[in-house]
């Protein structure tokens, strides 16, 4: 497998042999062809130009936030720390792959999903609890082995497996929630170039629910940055 982070010298400075052959294929690859072509850090156009407000299917009239294209991690990054301060609190931005540093840019706190989890384990626990020593000391009592009936020590197994079944419930429907979802359709899906966000595509947003948000302003603020496509989508 070539080395992606080679770079090819000039054909006549590969080395060949004595027998006038190069020392691997990538060599007489890009003696041949030339060496590849650099990674992109521009954005192309869009296919028609990107009207400054995009309406929704079924939308509202009202403004669900701006959008803006960066050409790359970096230049989003500067874009999102630009904008805080600024005073902007209600960003997002949107990646491929995780930025390091972007959650501190767009003032993102610690998740609240951690607390779902919490609560879970201790209701599943409550659960438990009352559910063995109400049903082995008073509904039903038995005696199993020589022991009382309020032998806890065999209880813990359930314990232990109500705590994890409830906590593994409560955090998969809190993340649904935190998430929206089920949400078959989002504002951004109008957006002609957001399709791009899972490949290589880099947009910071800016929501209308933010004190300072301004249809003008905030579009005339995002393309100071250097955003492209900049654009205000209905809600």
């Amino acid at each position: 497998m070539a080395n992606p982070h080679y770079r090819f010298g000039p054909p006549q400075q590969y080395l060949r042999d004595e027998a006038g052959r190069y020392p691997t294929a990538d060599h007489a690859l890009a003696a041949r062809y030339g060496p590849p072509a650099p990674p992109r850090t521009t954005i192309p156009p869009a296919e028609e130009p990107v009207p400054a407000f995009l309406p929704t299917p079924e939308g509202s009239g009202q403004p669900w936030g701006a959008v803006a294209e960066f050409a790359n991690a970096q230049q989003l990054l500067q874009a999102a720390q630009t904008a805080r301060q600024h005073g902007y609190t209600h960003l997002d931005a949107w990646t491929p792959f995780y930025v390091h540093g972007m959650k501190e840019a767009i003032g993102r706190q610690r998740s609240r999903l951690p607390l779902f989890t919490l609560a879970g384990a201790l209701t599943g626990l409550a659960t438990a609890v009352s559910l063995q020593f109400y049903l082995m000391t008073y509904y039903y009592p038995t005696i199993v082995g020589g022991k009382e009936y309020r032998s806890w020590e065999a209880f813990v197994p359930v314990f232990f497996e109500m705590t994890v079944l409830f906590a593994g419930f409560f955090t998969l429907f809190a993340l649904i929630g935190l998430c929206g979802l089920p949400r078959l359709f989002h504002p951004l899906d109008a957006h002609p170039t957001f399709h791009r966000v899972t490949q290589d595509g880099f947009f910071l947003t800016i929501e209308a629910t933010d004190p300072k948000f301004d249809v003008d302003h905030t579009r005339e603020f995002l393309q100071s940055l250097g955003g492209h496509h900049v654009a205000v989508i209905e809600r």
